[in-house]
Formats: C-alpha cells, sequence, structure tokens
C-alpha cells in the first residue's frame, strides 16, 4: 500500500503493471508502520445479499498488525499478530482462537499481502484490467501462477500519485468475492510497546489450534 512517491498525477501513465506493482512493493517495503479505516464486503454467490463490515487496521514491520472490526456492533471482532501467534477475540462469544502465524500465512491472502510476504510479480500474472487515463486510479488483474483454492483472482487498485492501494478484491475457488477499501491513511505511525500483543480478557475462553 503504502508509501508517498513524489511526482505528478500523470507519472504512471507510461508505466507497465509489472512497473506499477514494483513500486508499490517497494514503497511498502519501505515504510515501517501505518494505520488506516477500511471497508470490507463480502458475497458468497448462492446470496444475495452483501455482507460489510468496518474498522481500522494498525500495521509495524514485521508481520505485526491490529484489526479492529467496529461496525456492525453485534460483529465487533479483534484480529491481532505480534509476528508469530494469532489472536481473533470474538467479544459476542466469550472467545479468543489462537493460531500460529505461519499457518494463518498459507490460507489468509490479506494477511500475507500486508505482512509483504512473497513478491507479487513473481507470484502473479499482472495484466491492466483497463488501461490508465487521465490521472485516474491504476487497476491491475493478479492471476496467481500455481492455482490456489483461497484465490483465484486479485484486483488491486492504486493511487497513480502515491501508489497507495485504495482497493483490494479478490475471489476465491469458492466464488466468493470479497473486497476491501482503504481510506484516512496515516503512514510511519508510532505504536507503543505490547500494541500488537493481545491478553484475553477475565472469563474469555481460549482455544489453541
Amino acid at each position: 500500500m503504502l508509501g508517498l512517491l513524489a511526482g505528478w498525477p500523470g507519472a504512471a501513465w507510461g508505466l507497465t503493471p509489472e512497473e506499477v506493482i514494483t513500486k508499490v512493493q517497494r514503497q511498502y517495503d519501505r515504510t515501517g508502520a501505518f494505520q488506516a479505516h477500511f471497508r470490507q464486503e463480502s458475497k458468497l454467490p448462492a446470496e444475495s445479499g452483501v455482507e460489510s463490515a468496518e474498522g481500522l487496521v494498525y500495521f509495524q514491520k514485521p508481520s505485526r498488525m491490529r484489526w479492529l472490526y467496529e461496525t456492525p456492533p453485534e460483529q465487533k471482532k479483534e484480529v491481532v499478530t505480534d509476528g508469530i501467534k494469532v489472536w481473533i477475540y470474538l467479544p459476542q462469544e466469550h472467545l479468543v482462537t489462537v493460531y500460529a502465524l505461519k499457518a494463518v500465512m498459507r490460507s489468509d491472502l490479506v494477511m500475507r499481502f500486508f505482512s509483504g510476504i512473497g513478491q507479487l510479480s513473481r507470484e502473479f500474472t499482472l495484466a491492466w484490467k483497463r488501461p490508465p487515463e487521465g490521472g485516474g486510479p491504476l487497476v491491475i488483474d493478479l492471476t496467481p501462477k500455481n492455482p490456489q483454492p483461497e484465490l483465484t483472482r486479485l484486483t488491486l487498485t492504486i493511487n497513480p500519485q502515491t501508489y497507495l492501494v485504495e482497493k483490494l478484491e479478490f475471489t476465491n475457488q469458492a466464488r466468493e468475492e470479497i473486497r476491501y477499501a482503504f481510506s484516512r491513511v496515516r503512514l510511519e505511525v508510532k505504536f507503543k510497546t505490547g500494541f500488537f500483543s493481545f491478553t484475553p480478557p477475565p472469563g474469555v475462553q481460549v482455544v489453541e489450534q
């Protein structure tokens, strides 16, 4: 997502999808920490409606994240990783599930993307979803070179001035469509010690996976 690139709005017009992704990854790799507001939408093929949620995401290299799902209020949850473990806290159910990060990374595209694991240009075939024009966003389709059940298509919408990823959309083998939109991004945020660890509240059941 994640860095600022000085330049005028047309600077990305003549770039290939591979060059754009390289710039995104380079800026992302240089970014020590950030926070952003996110909106998540998901839709199953058998369902007519779209489930949505909003909240805040925080990131610090290497591989430390905190996702706070705030709305809808009845579906609040926290997803926290310190780079070794992942805690998923469901306050409505008084339950915390704990995973090893390396296990989650194998199946969770979004966490893998934000953790900067792997090179997108090596793992995906890149193509314009639509050619860039008029200084508008850069929209790139990424198709995995090796088939993955959790991912059949990934689309990134990138700001041509900042090389921030504004939208991330993907489809899995079950034809579930999941979209993330990011806004109000703040870079180089300073977090307090312990921000990316999780202590279960009293009375909460903890399940180790």
